[in-house]
């Protein structure tokens, strides 16, 4: 075995193929994934290649043959995007030697190392994980990108996760597959998207087979996905964009409130409009699993008739023998609501309890595109609100009980994937920071509390939303035509209900006196409220990121648009926001404000 593996690494006897991994929004081609094949014969599968190496004591040579196949093959087909490279843990440490050589190799192949994405593999155990840390910034540093692959199958998982901050999060393929008929992979899946926004990194899920798992992919808001479902690895790979997600439903539709029916829907049977009601009644007292039961004539949905008030419509005496050879149509009732497959889980919910004040429907009948599909119980659409609703508030700040930052990132995708018209205002206080030392963090909390009260009593509940991002941020996604206006209104509100919180004497000279970040004495006017506000092109901005990034241009402009500190930003694409970088304070009293270099 040793020879066999000896002699394969003198000869480079491997080859290199490459799988796409796709982005899941549009289907276009991200990156590759190179991966090894062996020569043909016992050795020809990688895993039995790596495990022999790896008991020879020649992994890394091994793996140093495969990475120089992989980065020469990459840049000789010229393929768009990243390249995505696994490397074990042991490997990279021993990769340290020679990392002064790896950065003149890559430019002399053509390949920038920020194109590179590192995959860690959690297929064994971090002995040395400080030091495995301390290797990854080294070639961080360089411009290398980490990614952990196969999350959920290996080793520390989370833990890993948290220590590594990797740019990427692949997941296994086991939390993929059938992930369409297993409630318990979704609800990791959608878990796992969730931690990856507040860490900042992005998902790949791995080993999509079939368009129904690419579905829920989709609509959970995975970021990329690979699989053989979607394009299998070969020495010549693809370069133009899938088409299976473009038949899904809207992309993030599945993280919250906003989660459509599609995966709640149940078969159940139907009765055709023209069935008399005296065969409907033998049929139904089998059925009982639902009351309310469709009447779909050519897969049109006519309405519904409650199995229990027919039942006992048809107790009475002689009411079989008058009626029951009317068909069944003159007996509907209408008590499940008819729902679009597209309707959120909060409005299913609204149209349910609103169908009537004392009985609550079995179920909603789904349609799509006015064919019918299926029904959804209301058991299940209740226990899916309530999950919904614990999870936003996990997702929700404790002090003022606004959402955080995943239910917002949430708001915005599903805005944009709308192709909706929609601003975002991003708040923040001037001179907190000095308030908070004087008056002391109770206070401190007072400020924040006031923020969220006035932003509740001023903005549209139907159409705007309010959330906080944490500290003294806070951020609107408002669907209102006179926005500009609210955030006015805003801004003038707490300028002067913020003066309540100020002893006489501050009031009286106009501010505080507290210590710079420099340690020097300073004079802090009294607190203002800077908003900036920008209006999206969803046709420009790819994701929520896009959107994050003009926020924060824009809130930074505020916070020097003095005497009003509000900024209504005009650019809708992040691709013309200006660079704002902070570079430190104030060099005299007057420049109360951190500097920023635009």
């Amino acid at each position: 075995m040793t020879s066999d593996i000896a002699d394969i690494i003198a000869r480079e006897a491997v080859r290199t193929v490459f799988q796409p991994i796709y982005r899941v929004r549009d289907g276009a081609v991200f990156g590759y994934e190179a991966l090894t094949r062996g020569p043909e014969g016992v050795w020809q599968s990688p895993i039995e290649l790596f495990a022999a190496a790896e008991r020879a004591g020649l992994e890394a040579e091994l793996d140093t043959v495969c990475r120089r196949h992989a980065v020469t093959g990459f840049s000789a087909m010229g393929l768009p995007g990243l390249l995505f490279m696994n490397v074990s843990p042991q490997v990279i440490l021993g990769m340290l030697e020679v990392h002064d050589r790896v950065m003149p190799w890559m430019q002399r192949q053509g390949i920038d190392p920020a194109s590179v994405i590192v995959e860690i593999s959690e297929s064994k155990p971090f002995v040395e994980i400080d030091a495995v840390i301390d290797a990854i910034q080294v070639f961080r540093q360089a411009g290398f990108r980490f990614a952990l692959d196969d999350l959920g199958a290996g080793y520390a998982g989370l833990r890993v996760w948290s220590q590594l901050r990797p740019a990427f999060v692949k997941v296994d393929r086991h939390f993929v597959s059938d992930c369409d008929q297993d409630a318990a992979k979704r609800e990791f899946l959608r878990s796992i998207k969730g931690i990856s926004n507040y860490l900042g990194c992005e998902v790949v899920a791995e080993g999509i087979e079939r368009e129904q798992e690419a579905g829920v992919i989709r609509t959970l808001g995975i970021d990329y996905a690979q699989g053989f479902g979607l394009a299998r690895p070969t020495d010549d790979p693809p370069v133009t964009p899938t088409t299976v997600f473009c038949q899904q439903g809207a992309y993030g539709s599945g993280l919250g409130f906003t989660e459509n029916l599609a995966h709640l829907i149940q078969a159940t049977e139907v009765v055709a409009p023209d069935d008399s009601a005296e065969s409907v009644l033998d049929r139904i007292r089998q059925w009982e699993a639902l009351p309310d039961i469709p009447v779909v004539d050519d897969r049109q949905v006519l309405g519904s008739v409650n199995r229990v008030r027919l039942l006992d419509r048809f107790a009475r005496r002689f009411t079989r023998e008058l009626h029951g050879r009317q068909p069944i149509v003159e007996f509907l009732d209408d008590q499940a609501p008819v729902l679009d497959v597209q309707a959120s889980i909060e409005e299913a919910a609204r149209r349910l309890s609103a169908k009537s004040p004392d009985v609550l429907p079995s179920c909603a009948i789904v349609v799509e595109q006015g064919v019918y599909r299926g029904v959804v119980p209301a058991s299940a659409l209740m226990r899916r609100l309530s999950e919904a609703q614990i999870r936003a508030a996990r997702y929700s700040n404790p002090l003022t009980l606004l959402p955080g930052n995943v239910p917002i990132v949430e708001r915005i995708q599903a805005l944009l994937d709308r192709r909706a018209d929609f601003s975002v205002a991003y708040c923040d206080l001037n001179n907190f920071k000095p308030f908070n030392d004087v008056y002391g963090y109770a206070v401190g909390d007072e400020a924040l509390q006031l923020i969220a009260e006035i932003l509740a009593e001023q903005v549209d509940p139907e159409r705007d939303f309010v959330g906080h991002i944490g500290g003294d941020d806070f951020v609107v996604v408002s669907e209102s035509a006179g926005f500009q206006q609210t955030v006015r209104r805003v801004a003038e509100q707490f300028s002067e209900r913020v003066k309540r919180l100020y002893r006489p004497e501050h009031l009286a000279m106009g501010g505080i006196l507290a210590v710079d970040r420099a340690g020097r004495e300073s004079t802090f006017p009294l607190m203002r409220l800077a908003i900036g506000v920008v209006q999206p092109d969803p046709e420009q901005c790819q994701s929520h990121h896009d959107v994050a990034t003009m926020a924060t241009d824009a809130k930074h402009h505020a916070k020097l648009s003095a005497p009003d500190y509000l900024f209504f930003c005009r650019r809708r694409s992040p691709s013309a926001v200006s660079a704002v970088v902070e570079i430190g304070e104030g060099v005299t009293p007057e420049e109360h404000f951190q500097l920023y270099k635009i």
